[in-house]
Formats: structure tokens, sequence, C-alpha cells
């Protein structure tokens, strides 16, 4: 017997794990979004499931190296001169979330979070029959200063505390492990036991074909307006329908914010702009995810070729992609793989959900007891997309989530 039916406003994979959470828990379910499964930055991202993270973007020493980064327009991290004071507000609360204590908060709850995602991901796969997509081959985070790789042992020591193997490595046995790196490379850490999958779009279209299987609902349509009732919540598209939802899960990544503000909750959320490409012959061989942090930017092996991808930069959901972004990655990915070759390569910009704090908002509507926020996750999105569908559904069903929600509730702010 159906526990009664929610509507889910977003498929990407944070909407599709939290629907595949819901129907093995008797719920109908019927996922809207004004594209499809994985049109947006879930089709993207990087591959990973991070749960080895622990540590939140703001952090006390960030700053000194972020405003080095902002001076480049091509760096890492660069906010588009058109966007800057609307991103202002943001920034003044990333700088307060930077402070020690704060930050000891959100590295506990990220802690947390990504501590559930693996073993919620497992139980996911193994649901869904996409275990075979998944390869567990580790993460190396690479270095080409003496400076960057010393500063970075603090971080590798708090992933320690809380179980995480790293094994720091030197120039030769990185070299080891992936043979067409050059001499550029110092230092560096192996994390083991990161997870990765083959291609992420394909696995959310393999997740949605599974819900489809269990009699999920897909609609195509554009949300414009919510209108909370003693029922549910009247979702009006923009086509001008209306669609009567009894219990509604906004799971829309970057377009929350202001389905959000309709119901009362303003969230502090932006939009980090991640630009890729993907190589499919890119001419050497990557046996693992690299990770470039001191440049802020990954590449990653995925079936469909490789990807180089990463760097953050603000500008909102209107301008257009500076695309130079990407010839500036690869030109840096080019001094640490000298015989990269970009051919053909395919080129992607997308929206990281961004909050301040590095923390989702996992939690009901302040306000509305049947309306609840799936979104924020900023790049852990694929990483925490399983347990925070977990979470919502405890939640629906009236129960405590395993993990305390305290640091993700909309009300925090």
């Amino acid at each position: 017997m159906s526990k009664g039916h929610v509507h889910v406003v977003g498929a990407g994979i944070v909407g599709l794990a939290t629907a595949a959470s819901l129907v093995q828990r008797g719920y109908g379910v019927t996922v809207l979004d004004r594209e499809g499964p994985a049109a947006g930055a879930s089709q993207g991202n990087a591959a990973a499931i991070a749960w080895t993270d622990v540590a939140p973007l703001a952090s006390p020493g960030l700053w000194k190296q972020a405003f080095k980064w902002m001076l480049d327009p091509l760096g890492p991290l660069s906010v588009r001169p058109a966007y800057a004071l609307k991103i202002l507000p943001w920034m003044l609360r990333f700088m307060a979330a930077s402070n020690p204590a704060k930050v000891a908060q959100s590295t506990k709850a990220l802690a947390d979070l990504n501590g559930g995602a693996l073993p919620a991901w497992e139980a996911l796969w193994r649901t869904t029959g996409t275990h075979n997509q998944v390869r567990r081959d580790g993460c190396l985070e690479l270095f080409d200063t003496v400076q960057s790789l010393e500063a970075s042992r603090a971080g590798w020591a708090e992933q320690r505390d809380y179980g995480i193997k790293v094994e720091e490595l030197d120039a030769s046995a990185i070299r080891d492990l992936e043979p067409d790196l050059s001499s550029r490379v110092v230092g560096g850490a192996l994390v083991p036991d990161w997870v990765q999958v083959d291609e992420p779009k394909v696995l959310c279209l393999s997740v949605a074909e599974w819900l489809s299987s269990q009699g999920v609902k897909f609609e195509v349509g554009e949300v414009s307006r919510l209108q909370p009732n003693d029922k549910g919540c009247d979702v009006i598209l923009k086509d001008g329908s209306t669609i009567a939802a009894e219990r509604l899960v906004i799971a829309c990544g970057a377009w929350s914010k202001t389905l959000a503000a309709q119901l009362g909750d303003q969230i502090p959320l932006d939009t980090e702009r991640g630009y890729n490409i993907t190589i499919p012959n890119p001419g050497v061989n990557v046996n693992r995810m690299i990770m470039l942090s001191g440049h802020g930017f990954v590449l990653s092996r995925l079936s469909s070729g490789l990807r180089v991808g990463g760097a953050v930069e603000f500008g909102g959901l209107d301008l257009p992609p500076n695309w130079r972004r990407v010839d500036a990655m690869l030109a840096k990915a080019k001094l640490f793989f000298p015989e990269l070759k970009s051919e053909g390569g395919k080129r992607w910009m997308g929206f990281r959900p961004s909050i301040p704090d590095s923390l989702p908002v996992i939690s009901p509507a302040t306000r509305h007891s049947r309306i609840f926020y799936a979104f924020g996750h900023a790049h852990h999105g694929l990483t925490q997309s399983a347990v925070t569908g977990q979470m919502i559904a405890d939640m629906i069903e009236g129960a405590r989530p395993d993990i305390d929600p305290a640091p993700f509730a909309a009300n925090r702010f």
C-alpha cells in the first residue's frame, strides 16, 4: 500500500537519489524537471564519490590564496566583473564562515554527512543494479612546489583523524603510479579509498531508468510559483498549468533559491560556474583521478575519455560562458602531462549551487511541514546525493535521520 505521493522538483542526481529512497519506502513519486534527467550539473561533474573530504571550502587560511587567485581572471577562483556587486553579500557570509569556530562546526557536519555517503551509495548501487559503473582506483593529490606540499599536510592529518587513509608519496613513487606525469611534480598523497563512477550522466540515466521501472513518473515542466495550502502545495508551471502536490521536495540545484524564497526561506545560495573539457583520445594514460589542488582543477578518467575540469567562477546564471577558462586549464594540465592532446574535446560549463558554509540544505521548509529542501551541495552533489535522499525520506516519514540534521537546517542562516 502506498504511503502517499511525493513530487520531486529536479531530475539531477540529488532528485533522482531522493526519489529512489522514497519509492523503496512505499511512496508514489513524480519527478518534475524543466529538461529531464541529468540535464544540468549532474552530467558534467568529475565523477567522484569524494566521501573522504572533510574540509569545508571556507577556511581561515583560504583568503590569502583566494585573493592571489582572483588577481588572475583565468585563475582557479574568479569573479566576473559584471557580477561583482551581486556576489558581495555571499562573499561576506563566506568570510564569516571562515572563522575557526565556524570551520570546526562545518568540518564536523561535513565529515558526518560524507561519512554516510559511501554506505548510502553502496545500497543504491545494489538496488538499482548500477554497481558495475563504479571504480575504486583511489585519488592522487599532486603538488609542484614544496611550499604547497607542506601546507597540505595539516589537511591530511585531519582526514586521518576521521579514520581516512592518506598515504604521502614522494615524486618517484607518484611517477611509478602515473608514468606519463612530468618531472614537475615534487610530491603528493594517495587517498586509496576514493571512489569514482565511470560516467556521471550514464549513472543518472541508469538510476532514472530503474525509477521508471518502479512506477516513478517523469514530467517536463519549469516551475514558476509555489502556493502552499492545507493539503500540500500547488505547483504552478510557466505554461500556466498547476500540479497539486501532497508533499514536495525541492532539489533543483542552483534554481532552488528562488523557490525557497517564495516559501519564506532566504537561503544564501549562489552559483559557482564550473568548466571542463572531455577529451576522447587524450594521448596519455591517467590511471586514477588526479587532483591539482594548488591549481584548482582535476583530471578524471571516464569511459568517454579524459575530463579536465574544475575552477570556480562567480558569474550567476545568465552571463555567457568564458571558454578561455577551459583553455587555461588545458595549458596547466599540459605542464603535468606534456603529451596531452586536446583534439576533439567537448567543452562544458555548469552551475554548482553553493552555500557559504559549504553545507547543503537538507531540511523541511521552515514554515511548511509538507515541503522539503535538498539542495546547495556545491562540489559534492554526486557524493552526497544518496545520503541526502535517505535523510529526506526519513524526514518525510517523520523519523529522525541517523545523521544530525541540525547543521543542514534551512533556518540556520
